[in-house]
């Protein structure tokens, strides 16, 4: 039965690297290609080189973004099941919010899908239910609350100094300069989001390699880094045009100027919060907000704020529904696991 559950996790986790790599393109890509920074067939090349160089540096990394996640201790198949039902709710959610043009957090959307799988389980197999009621589940929710708004005012203020610093510049230069700046932030953000992808799934897969009895579960990671660098590379290609069109056209219209200091904020908070603090750090929550706050930093009204309210809507309800599907899945799934 274990090794059933394993061969569906892999089954069901190759479509979830394909697309958690067209679903987090468009936070690197959207605002470069949107003021020509880069145009769409190099921006989509550049993005997948390097979020498939980020998944492969994760293999001397490990799962540092992960540490502080500890998973509670319960029957193997059930854990199997925990997973399994996670990943599926997942997938589903990021092929509903892609289709619908919203660029919510695969990171905030995993941890929950974990969580409630587990809150399940400890109805079913008298799992410890202190261990399950204490995961870890503040550390998601503050960064979920607290990440848009710290892009938001970061991008907001730099603004000013992005224009006292080109005050009496040539415009030319300036726009230049601006989309040269935005050209070498889109690199580094995939590099980040590759890094976190690389993380973010082989934490799953280190969780159920052990639980379907694999002995030596490290020694298949290099194996599984290469492939997932591959599937999430392929995603890139497709350069994510649904929500690339809402990031870059639907939600804010901005100059490069402001374009370069939203993605300068993204990738500094990425690399900042995320890589180096640990923390939880969504790109696409951190991306859109970014862009939020450097765009709504003029003198006339730019942000499509009704549009903003509805992806707000969609950040807020995305731990709940993804949380809630899990743990129907799992509750589903228990008459034909042997625990």
């Amino acid at each position: 039965m274990e090794i059933l559950l394993l061969t569906l996790i892999a089954v069901v986790l190759m479509p979830n690297l394909f697309v958690a790599g067209m679903h987090d393109v468009p936070n690197s890509i959207a605002i470069p290609t949107r003021t020509r920074a880069l145009t769409p067939r190099i921006a989509t090349r550049l993005a997948a080189g390097a979020n498939a160089l980020g998944v492969l540096m994760t293999i001397p990394l490990g799962v540092h973004l992960f540490s502080w996640f500890e998973f509670p201790q319960m029957d193997p198949q059930m854990i199997l099941g925990v997973v399994l039902s996670a990943l599926i709710s997942l997938l589903g959610w990021n092929l509903y919010t892609y289709f619908r043009g919203m660029p919510t957090s695969t990171t905030h959307a995993l941890l929950a899908a974990l969580i409630g799988g587990a809150l399940a389980s400890m109805m079913l197999d008298g799992t410890d239910s202190t261990a399950v009621l204490h995961l870890p589940w503040a550390a998601p929710l503050a960064t979920l609350l607290l990440s848009p708004l710290v892009a938001f005012g970061l991008a907001y203020l730099l603004v000013f100094l992005a224009v006292r610093v080109a005050r009496g510049a040539d415009p030319d230069t300036v726009n230049e300069t601006s989309r040269t700046v935005q050209a070498v932030c889109a690199g580094l953000t995939s590099l980040g989001t590759g890094l976190q992808q690389g993380q973010r799934f082989s934490f799953v897969l280190l969780l159920s390699l052990p639980a379907a009895g694999v002995s030596d579960a490290a020694s298949w990671m290099p194996t599984a880094y290469v492939v997932f660098a591959l599937l999430i590379g392929l995603g890139c290609l497709t350069g994510g045009w649904r929500i690339g069109h809402m990031l870059g056209h639907r939600l804010v219209t901005m100059d490069p100027m402001r374009g370069m200091v939203s993605t300068t904020t993204t990738s500094a908070l990425l690399f900042a919060g995320s890589l180096a603090m640990a923390l939880p750090l969504s790109t696409s929550l951190t991306a859109a907000s970014s862009v939020i706050g450097a765009g709504s930093n003029q003198r006339f009204a730019t942000v499509n704020w009704p549009q903003a309210v509805r992806l707000f809507a969609y950040w807020a309800v995305t731990p709940l529904v993804v949380g809630g599907a899990s743990a129907v899945l799992v509750l589903a799934i228990s008459p034909l696991l042997e625990f």
